[in-house]
């Protein structure tokens, strides 16, 4: 009988899901312990002991012991009343099972033996073999729980060597006992236990039944065929939990169900969170349709596992499907989805709030948010602006923007309008949502250019939206925050007109160096836009010196140079301030071509170690267009000259540099009178021809706009 001390704690434990796979022991008992010999006579003693610590100890040592002086008293502390002495007997009979030679039972390979204690005659029963057989006898003859779970966790471990004896006992043994030994040829995680298990289905049992169909599903990764023609069968099985389980393991599969079979299953509270999960998966254009039409009316977690079950169909190849069936549901989807999007988590929402509700708070608001974009649902811009104040959202929150497109522009602008301001209290810390949302409005604006819109910018006259835009843009580039600023100043690389030079020109003046550098690369893009304004505007800015810098940037954007202007590159390269010096020895170069050698000469020997990395970068690319164009010219032996000066400079910084603007080092040897070729890091091997060409890998110029 069993005992009424019998304590069971947490002893059922995890369930093995891949064969071979064994629970970690634990540490409270040290390996030392385990491992120490110990009189077979004195472990037995221990096991008495009325202290369970103590028993608990004794049972760990029994995994070195002798399997057969060993095995009645492994019995006894399988049987243990407290838990954790049962639970270290089932790890000493792992160690036991684990210490067995290899094939000491079996012939040809992968035979089986043909009963549990059998073997080849002459030869020892493994201990597995002794395990199960042992095992079995206990399941026949006791009644303790403790004992039988126990037993059944073993006889999992003994995997297929406990396969035939299982299903054998499985045809003699009656009522309770039988669905331990489906629970057992479960855990064995054998193939051969389908058999038995799928004949078990044909019971009138239903415990029985239902564990069957439980160690089914529980093979589908070893046996994924079968296991997932018999889950298929049990769908329409007669026990609304024997097609729960079929459903739950086909789901675990991802094996889709056809939706004339899943159609129906939705409808039944009990299976309709395994359908939806399953509605994901089927690839039916009815499956986003009979969602949608179920978000209209769905409350509480059901409404929570639509939009997840939608989300996913959304990724996948029937999301045009779903979109179209997001379009068409009538008004009250869509304002549904928006209320979930903006749910705080906190109660009170509905629908729904997101909590207990077996998901992700915030990933449930960004998969509503996505879908309400999707419907193109009123308010969802909205939601997609307040959703870029959280960082976890920022990314949904963005993508929403972009699904939406122009019809996001008057909820970003109604935002930027609020919080783009000279007094910092306004926008302190929503600094990086309002970036964001520049770079939001900036894109949906170039991506109506690219469609031909009316009205978007370089197609026509602005419409009165997206003008609003570009002045909200403008008056970004003097905030207080220099995310916004930056930000601003790309944005009008991409959307600002002619008029925006003198805006620029004055931010690469500005105190803080990102916001300089992002104005130089506002200036080369606008430059490249706008050409001939550009030529006429670099002829103003070389007349102060003040402005030398922005008119470096103009002309290496144009690509370009008269006389005039190559004389001012020049003498800006050698006199000017650090930043027009860099400025104007990348321009020179890419302006000058060959004839700007020699002013990389000089500028290789700058004190500024700015300006000395832009002459070996900007040398490293002229080297690549000369080897290009004149392979055997006189201007390119003298780039090679110079290559070889940067190496001998010993500076690695100078040589990564040049190597990054597209110089060969170790493809084009020798380089230098000794013949040592050179060793610098990222080098390209292969011939003289393999040479990078401009810009490859040295990056875009300075002031460039990718």
């Amino acid at each position: 009988m069993s005992r009424a001390s019998d304590d069971l704690g947490p002893f059922s434990g995890p369930r093995v899901s891949d064969a071979n796979l064994w629970p970690t022991e634990p540490d409270s008992i040290s390996p030392s312990v385990r491992s120490t010999p110990m009189p077979i006579a004195a472990i037995a003693a221990a096991l008495d002991a009325d202290d369970a610590e103590e028993r608990r100890q004794a049972a760990a040592r029994l995994g070195r012991a002798d399997i057969t002086e060993a095995l009645p008293l492994l019995l006894r502390a399988l049987g243990d009343p407290d838990w954790r002495v049962r639970k270290e007997a089932t790890y000493a009979c792992h160690r036991l099972i684990q210490a067995a030679p290899a094939g000491s039972i079996q012939g040809a390979e992968g035979e089986r033996p043909s009963a549990p204690q059998g073997g080849a005659e002459g030869e020892r029963p493994s201990a597995s073999q002794l395990l199960v057989g042992a095992v079995l006898d206990a399941l026949r003859t006791s009644d303790d729980v403790g004992l039988r779970n126990a037993a059944i966790e073993v006889l999992g471990y003994c995997g297929r060597d406990a396969t035939p004896a299982l299903v054998v006992a499985l045809g003699e043994l009656a009522g309770d006992e039988r669905k331990l030994v489906v629970d057992a040829l479960g855990r064995t995680r054998d193939p051969a236990a389908l058999d038995a298990l799928y004949a078990a289905l044909a019971e009138q049992d239903d415990n029985l039944r239902q564990s069957a169909i439980e160690a089914i599903s529980g093979m589908g990764l070893i046996a994924r065929e079968r296991v997932t023609d018999i889950l298929y069968e049990r769908l329409s099985d007669r026990d609304r939990f024997v097609r729960l389980t079929a459903l739950n393991g086909l789901n675990g599969l991802e094996a889709p169900v056809p939706w004339r079979v899943l159609s129906p299953l939705i409808d039944d509270p009990i299976l309709r969170s395994a359908a939806l999960v399953a509605a994901a998966l089927a690839e039916s254009p009815e499956a986003p349709r009979a969602l949608v039409a179920a978000l209209a009316t769905a409350r509480g977690g059901a409404f929570a596992q639509l939009v997840r079950a939608l989300a996913r169909l959304a990724e996948g190849p029937l999301a045009q499907h779903a979109v179209e069936a997001l379009r068409a549901a009538p008004i009250e989807v869509g304002a549904r989805l928006v209320q979930a999007a903006a749910a705080q988590g906190s109660g009170g929402a509905e629908p729904p709030s997101w909590r207990g509700l077996g998901a992700d708070p915030v990933s449930g608001r960004a998969q509503a948010l996505v879908l309400a974009a999707m419907a193109r649902a009123p308010g969802a811009a909205d939601a997609a602006v307040q959703a870029m104040i959280e960082p976890a959202l920022v990314e949904t929150a963005q993508r929403a923007l972009g699904l939406l497109g122009g019809e996001a522009l008057p909820a970003v602008l109604a935002y930027l309008d609020r919080h783009v301001d000279p007094d910092p209290d306004l926008w302190e810390g929503l600094d990086d949502a309002t970036a964001a949302l520049i770079d939001g409005a900036v894109a949906i604006a170039r991506q109506r250019a690219r469609e031909g819109e009316p009205g978007a910018p370089g197609v026509g006259r602005l419409d009165p939206q997206l003008d609003e835009l570009l002045g909200a843009v403008r008056r970004s580039v003097k905030s207080p925050s220099t995310l916004v600023a930056t930000s601003a100043l790309y944005g009008l690389a991409k959307i600002g007109t002619a008029d925006d030079f003198s805006l620029v020109v004055s931010q690469t003046r500005a105190f803080s160096l990102p916001v300089a550098r992002a104005a130089e690369s506002a200036l080369a893009g606008l430059s490249e836009r706008y050409p001939e304004a550009a030529r006429a505007l670099a002829r103003r800015l070389m007349q102060a010196e003040e402005t030398h810098l922005a008119a470096a940037i103009v002309i290496e954007a144009l690509g370009s140079a008269d006389p005039e202007e190559i004389a001012f590159l020049t003498g800006v390269a050698s006199a000017g301030d650090v930043r027009a010096r860099r400025a104007a020895v990348t321009a020179v170069a890419a302006a000058a071509g060959a004839s700007a050698l020699e002013v990389l000469s000089l500028s290789l020997a700058d004190e500024e170690r700015e300006v000395r990395l832009a002459a070996a970068r900007a040398l490293g690319r002229l080297y690549a267009s000369l080897t290009e164009s004149s392979p055997a010219g006189d201007d390119r032996v003298r780039a090679r000259e110079l290559l070889g000066l940067v190496r001998a400079s010993g500076e690695p910084e100078l040589v990564t540099a040049a190597a990054q603007g597209g110089a060969p080092f170790r493809s084009d040897p020798p380089w230098s009178e000794a013949g040592d070729r050179l060793s610098a890091p990222g080098s390209i091997e292969g011939g003289e021809g393999s040479a990078s060409t401009p810009g490859t890998s040295g990056g875009p110029p300075s002031g460039k706009v990718q």
